[in-house]
């Protein structure tokens, strides 16, 4: 009996032992390993993402001059381009003639109808013809405001003629060259925009609670060695396959959240497409 008290309490003590060196090294494992993965930088990567825009005509024509080779610098409201404006400027010419014709046959209603206004009263006339001035009157009347919607439809098709910069960017492609007879909606130009530039990125599951929306970022390029600041802008709610083109440190078949990181410094080194690293010191 005494020599099974014995073992029992051999056993109890190599399990409690047992446990707590399983303790130890768990209490290890967290201080060594994974508490300095939190505290240290985390760091994924991604693209350069810049807005671009495809400016084009209003109106189909013949291109004339262009003003911006590519590469150039543009701010809102230069003058990108020019249509051949004289198709459009005799559509206006006989617009505005054809008003003039229906002002003048407006005016020359109202006055055979006051004219034989007390005719009508009187009855001296039918009611018939009483009845087709008025009508005669309101008609021309009617066709002076047509005409005159006319003529500002050509004028706003003679405006049209002249391209601008809708925002300050870069001309990235000079698309067209004068003389080419082209169509409304058919670019022109295409312009990266300087308004906001971001990167586009993706972060692994396990590193979700680690940053968020406003965490201070830090964006490299390999060009130079200048360092961007950012912040997180966006992080999508759904997870998604991680893109053939972005690398990790996992697998590409591993779900990933899509992220935006916005740049508050931004300048002409930074292109679109360009592969950066993103930092982030989580708080």
């Amino acid at each position: 009996m005494s020599q099974f008290k014995f073992t029992s309490v051999l056993f109890f003590k190599k399990v409690f032992f047992l446990c707590l060196l399983i303790g130890l090294c768990g209490a290890l494992w967290y201080f060594f390993v994974i508490r300095p993965q939190q505290t240290t930088d985390l760091t994924f990567y991604g693209n350069v993402d810049i807005r671009q825009v495809n400016v084009a005509f209003r109106v189909n024509g013949r291109l004339e001059k262009m003003f911006f080779e590519e590469g150039d610098h543009v701010k809102k409201g230069d003058l990108l381009a020019q249509l051949d404006p004289e198709p459009i400027q005799n559509d206006l010419n006989q617009a505005q003639a054809q008003l003039k014709q229906a002002k003048v046959e407006a005016e020359n209603a109202s006055i055979k109808q006051n004219r034989r206004l007390p005719l009508c009263k009187s009855g001296t006339i039918s009611v018939q013809e009483c009845d087709d001035l008025l009508m005669e009157k309101n008609k021309t009347a009617a066709t002076v405001l047509y005409m005159d919607s006319v003529v500002d439809e050509a004028k706003t098709a003679l405006n049209d003629t002249f391209l601008y910069a809708p925002s300050d960017g870069i001309i990235l492609i000079r698309i067209l060259e004068p003389g080419t007879i082209l169509s409304a909606g058919l670019p022109v130009y295409s312009i990266s925009l300087n308004e906001k530039m971001w990167v586009r990125t993706y972060i692994q599951e396990t590193d979700l609670g680690r940053i968020k929306i406003g965490t201070p970022v830090s964006v490299l390029t390999d060009s130079t060695d200048k360092i961007y600041k950012g912040r997180v802008g966006f992080i999508s709610p759904q997870a998604e396959f991680t893109p053939k083109n972005i690398e990790t440190g996992t697998l590409r078949t591993d779900l990933v959240y899509r992220t935006r990181i916005i740049i508050d410094n931004p300048d002409d080194y930074l292109k679109q497409g360009m592969p950066v690293t993103i930092k982030a010191l989580p708080k």
